[in-house]
């Protein structure tokens, strides 16, 4: 600073308080001006325009809801009642069933077969392939999160499995897993994010009844090699982790050691919850202890949804729910519960004599509560059914028939 002539040191002192009076109050000015154009309180102004728009208070906890179905297959008698003059038409089935799980966050479905359409041939067992319509109608009644990784995925080859990925890919879900296009596909942890949690989703199989047109086609989890990549890449980016397995021994309630080999090796490298799906019939829940600390609830079979199988434990399904809470000391499990279906059909003695498959009609999927009449028709009553669901689930879930 230059001192102006003839200026007295406290002349100058003078002037400079009063130049700093000045500007601190331009500055209060400023500052009135720019808290009112924010919409902050300034005196003489009415309350409705002085309010400061605050992010809602954070409570620290997150949670979603899940629900899951066991296997949907495509077996010819379910596509031939699904026939229309157009095309296909799946989603009667679901009509009665919905109310268990149309209000979850998440609904885990399991297409136990390709749906790559007509170019491949419509089929059946042994070798399925469903129409696009069933991928379609399972997205229409909520499935969101899908299972890829199957036994029976491969049974058209890649090109099927292609096409069964660009048919979901077209369609609004979370994620879909297990089945892959190429070798870059198949390391990509599928990942979604909903009411503030992420979520990974991985899906693996035992087996493939076909031999596997490429190692890339389907995960298998007997590749631990894979497995231990991708569960350490999930627990490392998600908040919670979802294991899908394909497993176990077809048409047994028994889980097998190999059942309880992979799902302890899930829950020791992170999975949350593991979901398991194949044998065609209900298995017991259980609550795994991991390493390190912490729990994993382990679905090993939720049995059958959407099939025409021939026993009724086969007819016997339902869905699994559980909430799923995220807090600042991590993740939780609640609210576990299992509500059952019942799969039903008519058939005359005469052609179930002559195993006459496509003779059955009227196929239905129902709450098991309001099936009283098609249970009828399999020899058996909801009660027993209850029952035997009470059982094969050995307590960990509670069974819920409101």
């Amino acid at each position: 600073m230059v001192r102006a002539k003839n200026s007295s040191p406290k002349k100058a002192i003078s002037r400079l308080i009063a130049a700093v009076f000045l500007m601190a109050g331009a500055g209060f000015l400023t500052y009135k001006v720019l808290v009112w154009q924010l919409g902050a309180p300034v005196k003489n102004q009415p309350a409705a325009t002085s309010t400061v728009k605050t992010k809602p208070h954070n409570s620290g906890e997150r949670s979603l809801t899940f629900s899951a179905a066991g296997d949907f297959l495509a077996h010819d008698s379910v596509v031939k009642q699904a026939k229309t003059n157009n095309g296909y038409d799946f989603s009667p089935y679901f009509t009665s069933v919905k109310s268990l799980y149309g209000t979850s966050d998440v609904f885990f479905c399991n297409p136990e077969t390709p749906s790559a359409g007509a170019a491949y041939g419509i089929s059946g067992y042994p070798a399925f392939n469903a129409p696009v319509e069933l991928a379609r109608d399972m997205s229409k009644t909520g499935c969101n999160l899908i299972n890829l990784a199957t036994n029976h995925m491969a049974d058209k080859g890649q090109a099927a499995i292609d096409a069964t990925l660009d048919e979901w890919q077209k369609l609004p879900v979370l994620a879909a897993a297990g089945a892959n296009r190429n070798a870059s596909e198949q390391k990509k942890v599928k990942y979604f994010e909903k009411n503030g949690i992420k979520v990974a989703f991985l899906a693996f199989a035992d087996f493939s009844n076909v031999r596997l047109p490429n190692a890339y086609s389907i995960n298998t989890y007997h590749d631990e090699a894979l497995v231990r990549q991708l569960m350490s890449e999930a627990r490392q980016h998600a908040d919670a982790v979802i294991v899908s397995a394909h497993w176990g021994t077809e048409d047994s309630h028994t889980v097998t050691a190999d059942q309880q080999k992979f799902a302890k090796l899930f829950a020791d490298l992170g999975a949350d919850v593991v979901i398991g799906t194949g044998p065609h019939m209900i298995q017991k829940a259980d609550m795994l202890d991991r390493a390190g600390g912490g729990k994993t609830l382990v679905w090993y079979s939720i049995g059958n949804f959407l099939s025409s199988q021939l026993q009724v434990d086969e007819l016997t399904g339902g869905v699994a729910q559980f909430k799923l809470v995220k807090t600042d000391k991590g993740i939780s499990i609640s609210d576990v519960k299992f509500r059952p279906t019942f799969m039903s059909y008519e058939w005359s003695p005469a052609d179930r004599q002559a195993q006459n498959l496509l003779a059955r009609r009227n196929l239905k999927l129902q709450p098991l509560k309001q099936a009283a009449n098609e249970t009828k028709l399999h020899g058996t009553t909801i009660e027993e059914r209850l029952a035997k669901v009470r059982q094969w689930l050995d307590g960990t879930a509670k069974v819920a028939v409101e």
